[in-house]
């Protein structure tokens, strides 16, 4: 045995033996290894909901996105299982945060413990705000090009006329337009109603992420012919009968609207009622209906009753009696002017000499126009129109604050003038 073992033969044959047994050991362990590793598997889960918990009642989060990926790991089957069931939650809980802008981790729930589980994005950022409501007047908003030629928009209605908006403080803040916006076909000629969503937008027109109710108001438009409100000018025709002397003719209807196309209504400055006076036999109220003029397709009256101011000579005057003959004279021989009226209708006020610096604004009338009354003689009258008068106030010694001046008129000095209002207030403030 000694021998052996000194023998150096046998020394290399036993540690040959000893290496191959190592190498056969640390290749099965290898193999074992790579066994385990190749039943591990990595996949992606793609747009899982991430949930939000605060305090939705009270406050408004802006910030997190609606999905994330999760990244899992761990053995093929419970992978492949959790990619299927998606059983899991995945959240962020900022129930014990103040308001303010916050990052916070994305936690996740429900996953087996063998599974190595990471979001995608790890970190959020969010900003916690108060949530507030505001009510807000509905505007309409109308592409008015979709009416038929010559139709035009008289009124909107907007049910309810108001709505409460609610969300984060800063986004209520920020709101410019709260709108009701009208969809229709090309050419509109009546008049409709419809169920319309309420947009809310900022200043530059983008929308907004609020709430609103109603979402929706119901919405009445009326529709027109285009139409034009003109003064009445009574015009004589024919000659009276004999012995009967028209004094004058007035009529309360001082102005009337027309309808029709706008290439034929502005060329109408007024609308000249012809009255036959030689029908005329004494004074008293008469029905007259009116004739459209050329282009006009209705008016908004179609009779007017019109007063005639007559005196009958006394030899003609059944009732009358006979007095003592006086010399006429030629002067009482001529016919006697009377005096009639013409109205302008909300005439614009015109502020003079307000210092360059300095702006006003009309507290009365509250939309800075008046009635304006010309009292004349027909033929003066005849003449006018409202760009032939010019009404204002003067306030070239107004200063900050609110100020009283009298409405003064310029025009014709043939004919009187009065105005609905006598003063106007404004109130003046720097530029």
């Amino acid at each position: 045995m000694d021998k052996m073992m000194n023998n150096p033969w046998f020394l290399r044959i036993t540690a040959l033996i000893l290496a191959i047994a190592l190498f056969i050991s640390v290749k099965s362990e290898l193999e074992s290894d790579n066994t385990n590793a190749s039943s591990n598997d990595v996949d992606v889960i793609r747009d899982i909901p991430l949930e939000v918990y605060y305090d939705d009642d009270n406050l408004v989060v802006t910030g997190p996105p609606k999905t994330v990926n999760v990244n899992v790991e761990g053995p093929k089957q419970l992978v492949l299982s959790a990619k299927l069931m998606k059983d899991f939650k995945v959240f962020i809980d900022l129930r014990e945060l103040t308001i303010g802008t916050h990052r916070v981790p994305v936690s996740t729930e429900n996953f087996i413990e063998k599974l190595n589980v990471r979001t995608d994005p790890q970190y959020v950022d969010v900003v916690i705000e108060e949530r507030i409501s505001r009510e807000f007047n509905v505007e309409t908003d109308m592409n008015e090009g979709l009416l038929a030629e010559n139709y035009v928009v008289k009124s909107y209605e907007v049910k309810p006329q108001k709505v409460t908006v609610t969300g984060a403080k800063s986004v209520i803040n920020s709101i410019g337009y709260v709108k009701a916006t009208i969809a229709g076909d090309q050419g509109i000629n009546k008049s409709f109603e419809q169920e319309t969503t309420v947009k809310v937008l900022d200043l530059d027109l983008n929308k907004l992420d609020v709430i609103v109710e109603p979402s929706s108001v119901h919405v009445s438009v009326k529709i027109e012919e285009y139409s034009k409100v003109v003064p009445v000018a009574l015009v004589k025709q024919g000659n009276p009968k004999e012995g009967v002397t028209i004094n004058g003719l007035t009529t309360k209807t001082d102005t009337i609207r027309l309808y029709g196309p706008k290439a034929a209504l502005d060329k109408i400055d007024e609308l000249n009622v012809d009255v036959d006076i030689s029908k005329i036999e004494k004074s008293g109220s008469f029905d007259l209906k009116l004739a459209l003029p050329v282009g006009v397709t209705k008016l908004s009256k179609e009779v007017i009753e019109i007063t005639g101011d007559v005196t009958i000579a006394p030899d003609l005057d059944p009732g009358s009696e006979e007095t003592e003959e006086t010399e006429e004279t030629e002067e009482q021989k001529e016919p006697v002017s009377t005096i009639s009226e013409k109205s302008f209708e909300q005439v614009a006020i015109n502020v003079r000499g307000l210092p360059e610096q300095l702006i006003s604004n009309f507290e009365k009338p509250a939309n800075g126009t008046v009635t304006v009354v010309a009292k004349g003689t027909e033929e003066a009258l005849k003449k006018l129109q409202i760009n032939n008068l010019s009404v204002y106030v003067e306030a070239t010694n107004s200063e900050v604050g609110e100020s009283t001046l009298p409405i003064q008129v310029e025009g014709s000095s043939d004919v009187e003038w009065q105005t609905s209002e006598q003063e106007a207030v404004l109130t003046v403030k720097e530029s």
